[in-house]
């Protein structure tokens, strides 16, 4: 039996302070039990600042080997993380994961540090991996593994689990985690701070979004609605959690089996709140599906609009039915459903004309909040690749330490770096100031007025500072 410690960097700022549980780290810990090993979760959001539970985690408890999931934005204090590391256990296998190091291996472990990278997902692979260092055999031929072999960098093809694999993994380890950390911190809902936990129903995506990591892989796959309402009824009965975020990428691909588990929900759970923060495709719901929705428990759920230019939808691939999303953004309203729309500003080729259009879109739309970010295009993304002709031409180069949701170092659009920075900074203004919306959230949300002054601190604080002039 090993001691593994697995590890979530998180990033935090002024503009960003939401979290959710690491489900990733959560299934792989329990992949790891299955196989007779003792994991341990760090979330650092527990010592944000100065990484002092995490050192002395390391230091007491010694594991064998360390495992960190990581995205863009917590490259920084991965980096610090990693120095915590070498100083303390300097020969600890060290195993980077999640979107970030799958699309970039070979930074991840020459300039960060990293022993081994597992690309796309993990459970399997990681688990595979333990067991073969512990009998000192090669690890150079495992699927879904990049690392060094003989000074030269090897990198396999990334592992994704069929559907049945999918459907016989574990429950993940809820227990290793501190609870009541989630409940004091905004979660991807954004209705206020409670006890709630998340929930995966399926992974993998069958649309193309160039600015994806598809970390998940490209095919969808989807667990049965009997292993999702088993899971929510050991939380519900044996845990006590009233409140379930759904956290899917595209939790309504199959209406059928979104039909079961609403259904189910509402007949086995009764008196539970749904959240749907990140995966409902809005152009296939009919409008009366929502009132199913309502039914079963949903208080919100989040609708990716992206943009409202039909050339750019196209562009980025997503080619969302924007007439339909409107349909079904209304039909939510009217069920009574907390209604967030998701927008991204500055795509490559963007004009202001267009930028200003998806702002005036949200504004006029029926939406309780809408989240408006620059685009940023991230590396191991098509969008990345269409990005590259531009950011040579401007000489620029992304900086991690600059770059979040809300903020990036780079404008990659047709517009002027002012007018970028103009078209985000009225986006929150128009929005949330309007005096419909306004007298609408203050009746309808009681966290209302900390939702205005959120909006306001994006708008001061998550602006580019300086960026190069287009």
């Amino acid at each position: 039996m090993s001691k593994i410690l697995l590890i979530k960097p998180r990033f935090l700022a002024p503009e960003f302070q939401t979290i959710t549980q690491p489900m990733g780290l959560m299934y792989i810990g329990a992949a790891l039990k299955n196989a007779g090993h003792e994991p341990k979760i760090h979330d650092c959001v527990k010592d944000y600042k100065n990484l002092n539970i995490l050192r002395r985690t390391i230091k007491d408890w010694k594991p064998d080997f360390i495992g960190i999931s990581i995205i863009v934005t917590e490259i920084e204090k991965t980096k610090k993380i990693m120095g915590i590391i070498r100083q303390i256990l300097p020969n600890v296998p060290v195993t980077f994961g999640g979107p970030w190091p799958s699309a970039n291996p070979e930074e991840s472990i020459k300039i960060l540090g990293a022993d081994f990278v597992v690309i796309g997902e993990g459970e399997l692979v990681f688990s595979q991996l333990v067991d073969v260092l512990n009998k000192g055999l090669s690890t150079e031929s495992i699927s879904g593994t990049a690392s060094m072999v003989d000074g030269q960098l090897k990198i396999n093809p990334g592992r994704y689990l069929t559907e049945d694999e999918l459907n016989a993994l574990p429950f993940p380890t809820w227990e290793l985690l501190d609870h009541k950390l989630y409940a004091k911190m905004p979660s991807g809902a954004s209705v206020g701070c409670r006890p709630y936990m998340a929930i995966v129903t399926s992974r993998g995506c069958p649309f193309k979004c160039s600015y994806c990591h598809r970390t998940m892989g490209e095919i969808f796959r989807k667990r049965t609605a009997e292993s999702v309402l088993a899971e929510m009824e050991e939380l519900r009965w044996r845990h006590g959690f009233r409140e379930f975020e759904i956290i899917d990428d595209s939790f309504n691909i199959d209406r059928g089996r979104t039909y079961e588990i609403l259904t189910g929900i509402r007949e086995r759970l009764g008196g539970v709140k749904l959240h749907f923060s990140n995966g409902l495709r809005a152009d296939m719901l009919e409008p009366e599906e929502m009132s199913l929705y309502k039914k079963a428990g949903t208080v919100s759920a989040g609708f990716a609009i992206e943009t409202s230019s039909p050339r750019l939808q196209k562009m980025i691939h997503k080619n969302l039915d924007i007439n339909k999303a409107i349909i079904t953004i209304n039909a939510a309203v009217r069920a009574g459903i907390y209604s967030t729309g998701y927008f991204m500003i500055g795509f490559p080729t963007e004009s202001y004309e267009e930028a200003s259009a998806t702002v005036e879109f949200a504004d006029r739309s029926t939406l309780h909040r809408a989240s408006f970010m620059l685009v940023t295009p991230f590396a191991g993304t098509e969008l990345a690749e269409i990005a590259a002709d531009i950011l040579k031409r401007k000489d620029n180069a992304m900086n991690p330490r600059e770059t979040t949701y809300f903020t990036s170092s780079f404008n990659v659009s047709a517009m002027s770096d002012r007018d970028l920075q103009r078209v985000f900074r009225r986006a929150y203004w128009r929005f949330y100031l309007n005096p419909k919306r306004l007298i609408q959230l203050v009746i309808y949300h009681p966290k209302a007025f900390s939702l205005l002054w959120y909006a306001f601190i994006i708008v001061i604080w998550t602006l580019p500072k300086k960026r190069r002039s287009s």
